[in-house]
């Protein structure tokens, strides 16, 4: 098939897909708003950029050939048929779009180019031009439970770790079970929580000790990681498999809850795609992220912080899925502000927040690091360094790489880390906090 007939294939199934899709196709009036509301478009204001044109190269094609008016007036009315030329450039202009739904909020008939947006990385993706590295990322998912491609004895080492420094931090013994059968909660983060930014799974774990529930919850050698690529090429099977691995293992675990951990993009799937849409039937188990359950232990005065602990000014970045796709807006501000000394806010900031510049999978790919660092990351950085905050905690794997990208790129002074991570250097185990080592 050639890339005209499979382009418009899967142009013309939006006809018999969802509503919302088909009405996109109709109703963009062209008024701009969404290009001034875009963290890319922001950034640099080239045309390509405007998520109106970036839609229109899909919306053209399909006007051209699923109504009447494109098949009689074709460009009058906004149609185009393919071409091979511009479609050439479809991988580098559809992978420019971090997929944040900021258009969707302040679109006065409500667009969401993202979805769009994904329609175009479906037809990519049918195509094998997604991009290489995320290609090989979900190749490698779906291959090992999990993005790094870690093996269970990798991870296993990994906790061994993380409780010997918190041994060590402590003078107690703080367990994080493994594969434990029956246990009732799964804890299910994203990888780098558990291999390399181990003060998340660190501040998780201590939150458990101290409500007396060590011997509650689980975390599996098989499957340790929630983030989910499918979403980001537009592959609706691969999504799914990645997702139906962490389902079953959680139903094997025979768990009352999956606790899904510091990952935007991995929630979203979970909380309000597969469970709300009921992909694999009703489920035994609940679906609740680990913010929300560790602020619902702070409001309930069961856990005692040293605020002293964390003594720098902190600013919070809202992950665009957490804020505008799960409404996960508080809770990481009721644990920030329980053990942190200062916490400055942006400006805005909850669900009006502006993406990082590495959201929609761009984070992960390293040959766009110049995009993201001088175009699609430049409000950003430019938000956080009005706060004065020495610190940005974040909740999501991607944003804290874009983040640290960001700040190491302009050469600012600020930190970057997890939620949990300023949990658990002021939380108090035995009435103490944390004799901590630094982990930057």
């Amino acid at each position: 098939m050639s890339d005209q007939e499979t382009v418009l294939k899967g142009v013309n199934a939006i006809k018999g897909g969802p509503r919302a899709l088909r009405l996109y196709m109709d109703v963009c009036a062209k008024c701009g708003t969404c290009a001034e509301v875009c963290p890319v478009y922001y950034g640099k204001q080239d045309p390509k950029y405007n998520p109106a044109n970036r839609s229109d190269l899909i919306r053209s094609l399909y006007k051209r050939h699923n109504t009447l008016a494109g098949k009689i007036f074709g460009g009058l009315s906004g149609a185009k048929d393919f071409d091979q030329a511009e479609f050439e450039e479809w991988q580098d202009i559809f992978y420019s779009c971090t997929t944040c739904r900021r258009c969707a909020q302040f679109c006065p008939v409500g667009i969401d180019n993202s979805v769009i947006t994904r329609k175009g990385r479906t037809i990519l993706d049918g195509l094998g031009r997604t991009p290489a590295r995320l290609q090989k990322v979900v190749k490698t998912a779906l291959d090992t439970h999990n993005t790094d491609g870690a093996s269970a004895d990798a991870f296993n080492a990994a906790i061994a770790f993380i409780e010997e420094e918190m041994r060590e931090e402590h003078g107690v013994d703080i367990k994080i079970p493994v594969d434990v059968v029956g246990a009732e909660y799964f804890y299910l983060p994203p990888s780098g929580d558990a291999l390399v930014n181990i003060e998340a799974t660190m501040g998780v774990a201590k939150v458990f000790h101290v409500l007396g529930m060590g011997d509650k919850w689980t975390m599996s050698s098989k499957c340790f990681d929630g983030a989910n690529y499918g979403l980001f090429t537009g592959n609706d099977a691969h999504m799914k498999a990645t997702n139906k691995a962490c389902v079953d293992e959680a139903k094997r675990l025979g768990v009352k809850v999956l606790l899904m951990g510091e990952c935007g993009h991995a929630h979203r799937v979970m909380k309000r795609m597969m469970e709300s849409s009921k992909w694999w039937g009703d489920l035994p188990f609940q679906v609740i992220n680990c913010m929300e359950w560790t602020a619902e232990q702070i409001r309930a005065g069961k856990l005692q912080f040293d605020k002293s602990k964390n003594p720098e000014s902190v600013t919070y970045h809202d992950p665009c899925n957490f804020a505008k796709s799960c409404n996960i807006i508080e809770a990481p501000r009721v644990i920030l502000r329980a053990a942190c000394t200062e916490v400055r806010e942006m400006t805005p900031h909850g669900a009006e927040n502006w993406c990082c510049g590495g959201g929609g999978g761009l984070a992960a790919m390293n040959e766009i690091l110049e995009f993201r660092m001088t175009v699609s990351g430049v409000k950003k950085h430019e938000q956080i360094k009005a706060t004065g905050a020495e610190y940005v905690a974040t909740a999501c794997a991607n944003c804290k790489r874009q983040l640290a990208q960001l700040m190491e790129h302009h050469k600012e002074d600020i930190a970057v880390g997890g939620v949990h991570d300023m949990l658990s250097r002021a939380i108090l185990v035995d009435g103490k906090a944390a004799n901590r080592k630094c982990y930057d």
